[in-house]
């Protein structure tokens, strides 16, 4: 069961929000309010997985709700809730996970629910992998990963994942030309992913097998490979034969 609250100071926005959301039987309304005097407080205490916020209120609005709520250990998902269209770009760039412009139909709060409880399953599976690493191996490999900072989520697949390198406590995740950062090892990272899809390299460095387009050799303690997008990456001494003999296996799979 996945728990809400909800701030708007309009009473029939408020209802009408209601209504739609108990179409969806996973979903409780756990709070509802007029402002947002007392929902910092109630967040810290009761942790609800989402918030729908208005934006125009008396006294706090709701980009500055979402930014005390967003600075605390364990942010809830943001959805914005408004009138007022000219604020989308600010609050996806800052905050939001959905936008919901007034008036919406079941149609569009069946999307926006569908997107919440995409992120909130992943982040759960996420979240358990961390608390449980030692029985990463035994459990299947993840479709995406879920990265959480502290102004957004992202869901990035995993069949869109190019290659990763450790950046001290967290590992560089490069997709489709971006990069974003996961806290944690880049072993630990690797124990989720298909094993038969992505190889380490060195110790800093794991790639795509589907990447790979050319090892080169530059002397007896130095190799490099080449990825398809040109990209040069470092090949480790230690990890160099592994490499050749599973690229050979995967060739003939």
């Amino acid at each position: 069961m996945f728990s809400a609250f909800i701030v708007d100071d309009e009473p029939i926005a408020r209802d009408n929000l209601i209504d739609a959301i108990k179409n969806h039987k996973q979903w409780q309304i756990a709070r509802t309010y007029s402002s947002g005097s007392q929902l910092i407080e109630d967040v810290e205490r009761d942790s609800p997985d989402v918030v729908f916020l208005d934006i125009k209120m008396p006294g706090d609005s709701g980009l500055s709700l979402a930014k005390k709520l967003l600075a605390q250990p364990k942010p809830p998902l943001i959805v914005f809730v408004t009138a007022f269209s000219e604020y989308a770009i600010h609050a996806f760039e800052l905050y939001a996970v959905d936008y919901l412009l007034k008036p919406f139909d079941d149609a569009r709060i069946a999307r926006c629910v569908d997107k919440l409880q995409q992120a909130l399953t992943n982040q759960t599976l996420f979240n358990d992998k961390v608390a449980a690493q030692d029985a990463w191996a035994n459990t299947k490999p993840l479709k995406q990963l879920v990265i959480k900072s502290s102004a957004s989520i992202r869901i990035i697949p995993t069949d869109d994942i190019e290659w990763l390198a450790a950046n001290g406590n967290y590992v560089d995740i490069h997709h489709q030309g971006t990069k974003h950062l996961l806290r944690g090892s880049l072993k630990t990272v690797l124990s989720y992913l298909p094993k038969s899809q992505f190889i380490q390299v060195h110790r800093g460095v794991a790639v795509r097998f589907s990447m790979i387009r050319e090892i080169k050799t530059l002397d007896d303690e130095r190799s490099i490979l080449t990825l398809s997008n040109n990209l040069e990456l470092p090949v480790g001494k230690s990890f160099k034969q592994r490499l050749v003999s599973e690229l050979f296996e995967t060739r003939d799979r």
